[in-house]
């Protein structure tokens, strides 16, 4: 399982003296192959066997079907068979808004195909992040509200999807979210999530930040019960940070580990806190309210991911030209955040996968088709954090990786999970009759 995420940059060498970087696929702007139908070019209808259309019809822009200039990515996640990519509908002529990449094909410049297919495809309205667990289960949320300038509308109920990822997706359940726990029905804010664990898989919970009032909306799987967590109480433990259009604040909710004999429950909800390395006024692209002298959040902001093998957070500062790490093992302080290289990455595992498009001047602009814009990369993750402060382990550290470790007779090591109950440890030193995983 490998989470990772869209990166907006602006093009720079995939090089330093210690860590390089391989490029995978290239794009000047995506196509799409649906159904067989394959899309090169914009077109303003899609294109059915046994229907037709009337060419000189006028269409308004956000009449059209394919405007392949707004294809541009915002999260993705990278398996073996797929790479499945989320497009908001934030601009017209977006056909779908989650779409996947077919890495079995060795295409030259991969084409765009809806998630899972296109019949299913199409009752989604708008997904922003997407997360994949340990246990290959692809979560996300529908907004449910097409965000295009000048036809704003609420086009169904926002929900919260889950699918199984391998060996090919399956859908599972649509949840729809209860009004009652927003902000007057707003649910454009329902961008960001992440997902927490205990084998076995029924013990999840499923952590939604709303935007708009900064709670967090917590899904119990077992209980299929959504339930608001007010962050007016919780301010001393909110952390923020900027993402595109919008300030997010997640919350940090940490019981530490377990306490034996009775075993804790331990979920983390990914946060991020600003230090002085982030600001550099000098290279500031933020628009500047020349009437105040404040700072809007730009388009691009700062971006995040998070190693859960290593624990390790990994962002960008705010024009997305460096990356940062820390260690979450260590306090939040300023000597034990580092600078890791020129470039923004984001995955979980031994092996980083990037997506990286050239930046826009502004949301007006638009990409030269003669040249590529969009670039899908990697580079082994140990390699880039070796001599870093964040390869620094301690007693929390330690205790991850032996018990990550003991696991590897049963999990594949990327697959490794995080936190498996006692019930589950136990049956397996039976099996294997060997003791101490515990320890």
């Amino acid at each position: 399982m490998l989470c990772l995420l869209l990166i907006q940059l602006l093009i720079l060498p995939l090089h330093d003296a210690k860590r390089s970087f391989e490029y995978d696929h290239s794009w000047k702007l995506f196509n799409y192959d649906i159904d067989g139908v394959k899309y090169m070019n914009d077109s303003d209808y899609e294109y059915k066997e046994g229907t037709f259309h009337f060419q000189d019809v006028a269409l308004e822009e956000h009449e059209k079907f394919l405007i392949r200039q707004n294809l541009i990515p915002y999260d993705f996640i990278y398996d073996v068979p797929q790479t499945t990519i989320s497009i908001p509908r934030t601009r017209p002529g977006i056909p779908f808004t989650v779409n996947f990449i077919d890495n079995f094909l060795h295409e030259k410049e991969p084409m765009l195909r809806p998630f899972p297919n296109s019949k299913e495809g199409k009752e989604f309205t708008s997904v922003f992040n997407m997360f994949e667990d340990g246990c290959d289960r692809l979560w996300f949320v529908d907004t449910g509200y097409l965000d295009i300038p000048g036809v704003r509308k609420q086009v169904q109920p926002a929900s919260l999807l889950l699918y199984n990822s391998l060996p090919k997706p399956n859908f599972q359940f649509r949840k729809d979210i209860n009004s009652a726990l927003l902000h007057n029905g707003i649910t454009s804010g329902l961008r960001s999530l992440s997902v927490d664990f205990i084998l076995p898989c029924a013990e999840s919970y499923v952590y939604i930040t709303d935007d708009t009032t900064r709670d967090l909306i917590v899904f119990s799987l077992q209980d299929l019960r959504f339930t608001k967590i007010s962050r007016a109480s919780n301010t001393a433990d909110s952390w923020k940070f900027v993402v595109p259009r919008f300030e997010i604040q997640f919350r940090l909710e940490v019981e530490k580990y377990r306490k034996r004999p009775n075993e804790t429950y331990e979920h983390y909800v990914d946060f991020l806190n600003s230090t002085n390395q982030l600001y550099d006024p000098k290279s500031d692209s933020r628009p500047r309210d020349t009437f105040n002298s404040t700072y809007y959040p730009n388009y691009e902001g700062m971006i995040y991911t998070r190693n859960f093998e290593g624990n390790i957070l990994l962002f960008t500062n705010w024009n997305r030209n460096k990356l940062y790490c820390w260690n979450m093992d260590t306090p939040y302080e300023e000597e034990n955040v580092d600078v890791l290289s020129r470039i923004a990455l984001d995955a979980v595992g031994s092996v980083l996968h990037g997506l990286m498009q050239r930046t826009l001047k502004s949301t007006s602009s638009k990409f030269n088709e003669d040249e590529n814009n969009f670039w899908l990369f990697s580079t082994n993750l140990d390699k880039l954090l070796e001599g870093s402060k964040c390869s620094k382990s301690n007693q929390c550290t330690d205790y991850l990786t032996r018990r990550s470790n003991s696991q590897n007779l049963l999990f594949l090591s990327r697959l490794s999970p995080k936190y498996v109950s006692d019930s589950v440890i136990r049956n397996v030193e039976n099996i294997w009759q060997v003791t101490g995983i515990m320890n």
